[in-house]
């Protein structure tokens, strides 16, 4: 099947950039690169964990992502953003930056906000989330909900939510601890209140590419969403970033493995499907320096 030209990418992608899977999909990359420390390890963390990540649509590069996890005593702090780059880059300039603040509370994460910041034609599309002691939500969106032709998501259902980068960080301490990827975390993004379900596949093995600084064995895990409340009223169909049904869009396969001396397995290549071509994210760099890749299963093992 013929790729799409990065002109026909650029008209497609365009108008919906910032609501897109590819950006879901980097940030999503950006948070689990993040979130694979058990606690333990994490508040004795003396440096923050960089990682930077490429994502390509239909064979095009799209965006370029980098990613910052600070944990100091009992306080973690994520920061991602998300710029176009490469082909896309150079006919459209467009970046988004999230961050999630909180308390690290035995073995629970509990936010203490949430920001996001981007625009759209001009135009801010921002989300402030501010959490309470008994597990309420306070949200600032930008544009608010009847504007974006979508339902409010009421309280009740904001209550006991965790945002979309805390929420990967808290599963994936304690993926990082088992092994194990089945999961099932309630998210609340200030405009769609979701559960993500993630299961198990397997010990998988990673092909070289000259895209990505990782090959090897890597832990595969599969991402998928249900939706419960705040999408869109009508949605357009042929579209990347949105199908008919939010239950109808493809899971996320995601790699991990440890490639950041003395730290737990991160995020190696993430992949989803769309109606213009495969969206791969690969992991181009990480701080500190690569371990030695050979660690965890002999590739004899998982074949």
């Amino acid at each position: 099947m013929p790729q799409p030209s990065p002109r026909r990418l650029f008209r497609d992608a365009r108008p919906c950039l910032v609501r897109s899977r590819p950006v879901r999909t980097a940030l999503m990359a950006a948070g689990l690169s993040l979130s694979l420390l058990p606690l333990t390890m994490a508040v004795a963390l003396a440096e923050p964990v960089k990682a930077a990540y490429r994502v390509f649509v239909g064979g095009i590069t799209a965006l370029d992502v980098d990613a910052t996890l600070e944990v100091t005593g009992d306080r973690y702090r994520i920061a991602v953003s998300a710029t176009t780059g490469g082909t896309i880059g150079r006919l459209f300039s467009w970046r988004t930056d999230s961050q999630s603040d909180g308390l690290v509370h035995g073995d629970d994460l509990r936010p203490a906000n949430h920001r996001q910041t981007s625009q759209l034609r001009g135009e801010p599309r921002n989300v402030t989330l501010t959490y309470g002691p008994q597990g309420d939500v306070s949200a600032s969106v930008t544009p608010p909900p009847e504007k974006d032709d979508r339902e409010a998501v009421p309280p009740a259902l904001q209550r006991d939510t965790l945002d979309p980068l805390t929420a990967v960080l808290d599963l994936l301490f304690t993926v990082g601890a088992s092994q194990q990827c089945n999961r099932s975390v309630p998210v609340f993004d200030g405009r769609r209140r979701y559960d993500m379900l993630f299961g198990e596949v397997g010990w998988r093995i990673v092909d070289p590419s000259r895209y990505s600084i990782f090959s090897g064995v890597a832990h595969q895990c599969r991402v998928t969403y249900k939706p419960v409340a705040g999408y869109a009223r009508s949605s357009s169909g042929g579209r990347f970033w949105q199908r008919s049904n939010p239950a109808d869009r493809p899971p996320v396969n995601v790699w991990l493995a440890p490639i950041a001396a003395g730290y737990p397995p991160l995020p190696v290549r993430l992949e989803t499907d769309s109606d213009l071509g495969s969206v791969v994210v690969h992991l181009i760099g990480v701080t500190p320096p690569a371990a030695d890749r050979r660690t965890g299963p002999s590739p004899q093992a998982v074949r």
